[in-house]
């Protein structure tokens, strides 16, 4: 099975993971599928009662069938014990890392664990961080270790940060673009043993292995923003921004990923990272200029939709808006920081009625009045605004939306509506990306008036 199709890693061993989220799942089930034995340390009684019935608390495709694989197989098993440390060489340290108010992190879920693990350690031992932390906090992390390892047991802290993105984390994990190891050179080799030899790993430093996930996530979200803002510039000159930002990321220098208009970045990652670097930036006096209008931008295109919406159907109090899409991506059950969630909110305090349908997300407010089926949840809208791009609303009818609907307004806010055929079946879409080609706007003429004068 899964040994056949990959490569397996430098070295085979004993390793627990602490924590069963996103990050600690898919890092146990790719290490086990490597060849390692793994030990999956989870504390919350109802996740791991979840996991020892053969469930997974998240969804991510694939993960659960090579979970199921690798636990008949023997190598990858769950507990609540912290003490199932005992006898690994490295434990990697997948715990949450939520932001606080200020932008900081939270790491008392991070130090609890460090501390575990060292207490429990009964050899020398490599304690690598995967969680999103800033930096310098692997040498605090190596002080909570220090301080609670028994004397005879070296605990070495290493920095591993992970790359994954939801509903593709497990194809991220096996096919990496490059892995980070920032550490003590002795820890640093035990930690790159871990991976492939034929897998790009990068050796670095503690403190430059945390920082290069943060920059990575922060320079993504302001990709994201550039393209929210050269989207709207296009409305405003009726110039086509997919073709605009197409032969922008044409050139390799820029690249076209991430280079896209939407609603804005969401998501447990890119937000708390992009805060996370900016806080950083306070901390030794520096403002992050570019980073802070990343995140400016992010809440303007998000306010953007409710104008679009406004701006189809008049006055919001009383009206009846359609959400269709609620995670905050395509291929992932997670509303966390979906801009859906802004919208909704902000469609709420001006008075308007809120109906969705969202194919797989997660709960969300109870007050939302939710359906399976798109139709049903347009049924009597006055506008419908896409927010998500599944498939399964690329591919609406229009005919039946708009015979659904009360209004005729469809505000596609991630580029999946064929404009054409659905201005064709009477309904207005207002996207994002493109104003009207004709449309005429004074700019225009200033090159001309510089020639005439």
């Amino acid at each position: 099975m899964y040994e056949s199709e990959l490569p397996q890693a430098a070295r085979a061993s004993e390793l627990c993971v602490i924590g069963a989220g996103y990050v600690g799942l898919t890092s146990a089930a790719g290490l086990a599928a490597l060849g390692h034995r793994v030990r999956v340390v989870e504390a919350d009684p109802e996740r791991l009662a979840t996991l020892e019935r053969g469930e997974l608390p998240i969804f991510e495709p694939g993960l659960s069938e090579l979970v199921s694989d690798l636990r008949a197989a023997g190598r990858l098993s769950f507990t609540g014990a912290i003490s199932a440390v005992a006898g690994a060489s490295v434990a990697l340290l997948c715990v949450g890392t939520p932001p606080r108010t200020d932008g900081d992190p939270d790491l008392r879920q991070l130090a609890e664990a460090a501390a575990g693990v060292a207490r429990n350690a009964t050899g020398d031992l490599v304690a690598v961080v995967k969680s999103t932390v800033p930096p310098g906090t692997c040498d605090a992390i190596q002080l909570i270790c220090d301080a609670h390892a028994p004397d005879a047991v070296r605990v070495t802290v290493a920095s591993n940060p992970e790359f994954l993105r939801e509903s593709r984390a497990l194809e991220d994990f096996m096919n990496p673009d490059r892995v980070v190891v920032g550490g003590p050179a002795p820890a640093a080799r035990r930690v790159r043993d871990l991976y492939p030899r034929e897998w790009r790993i990068l050796v670095t430093d503690r403190r430059s292995a945390e920082l290069i996930k943060y920059a990575s996530n922060t320079f993504l979200a302001i990709k994201i923003s550039y393209a929210n803002e050269i989207a709207a510039l296009c409305e405003h000159l009726g110039a086509d921004a997919g073709a605009v930002l197409e032969g922008t990321g044409l050139d390799p220098r820029v690249g076209s990923q991430f280079l896209r208009p939407g609603p804005g970045f969401g998501g447990s990652c890119l937000g708390k990272d992009l805060s996370g670097l900016i806080a950083v930036a306070d901390a030794v006096g520096l403002e992050a200029r570019v980073a802070r209008a990343a995140r400016e931008v992010n809440g303007w295109a998000r306010a953007r939709v409710v104008e679009k919406l406004e701006r189809a159907v008049g006055d919001l109090d009383g009206a009846r808006i359609a959400i269709l899409g609620l995670a905050f991506k395509p291929g992932t059950d997670d509303v966390r920081d979906s801009p859906a969630l802004d919208v909704i909110a902000a469609l709420a305090q001006r008075g308007a009625r809120v109906t969705a349908s969202d194919p797989l997300a997660g709960a969300v407010d109870p007050a939302i009045e939710r359906f399976d089926d798109p139709y049903e949840a347009a049924s009597g809208a006055d506008a419908v605004a896409v927010l998500t791009a599944w498939p399964q609303f690329a591919a609406l009818d229009p005919i039946a939306l708009g015979s659904a609907m009360r209004g005729d307004a469809v505000v596609d806010a991630v580029g999946v509506v064929d404009a054409g055929r659905f201005q064709a079946a009477g309904l207005e879409v207002l996207g994002i990306d493109r104003g009207t080609p004709g449309a005429f706007h004074p700019v225009i003429l200033r090159p001309l008036e510089w020639t005439l004068a």
